[in-house]
């Protein structure tokens, strides 16, 4: 079995791409956008009043950590996901994945095939060699 029979023919370019937005992909599934209810204790100078005051602040939380809050919170103590912006950022990450993928690892590669179509040409086992340092060869 030959060397280039056992290496796949689209090369390192679809998994390097994949990695990247992958961790991405990763990162994004895993911090939630949820919005939390902080209160604050608040007391006038010169009273003995204390006011409580509460509003929802807008965070992010780990995944298993929101799942686990979820569960043991009260009803009104619970964080609210903020599923619209959690989607839409997952979305866009799988958008800028297939776009990347296709201009990075397709329209790139057909550029570097030789005029024949073939690109298996004069260099089977390597890349040409490469003359200047233009990005677009």
């Amino acid at each position: 079995m030959s060397a280039a029979a056992g290496r796949s023919s689209s090369g390192p370019c679809p998994k390097i791409v994949l990695a990247v937005f992958g961790a991405a992909f990763l990162i994004a599934l895993l911090s939630v956008p949820v919005t939390v209810r902080t209160s604050e204790l608040r007391r006038d100078p010169g009273s003995n009043i204390i006011v409580k005051t509460t509003y929802p602040r807008k965070a992010r939380m780990f995944l298993p950590r929101y799942l686990s809050a979820r569960a043991h919170a009260k009803e009104s103590g619970a964080p609210r996901l903020r599923s619209a912006l959690w989607f839409a950022t997952l979305a866009i990450i799988a958008a800028l994945w297939a776009f990347d993928h296709v201009l990075i690892c397709l329209v790139l590669r057909a550029r570097r095939r030789s005029p024949g179509g073939d690109a298996s040409g004069e260099y089977p086992d390597e890349d040409p060699p490469r003359v200047g340092l233009s990005l677009f060869p």
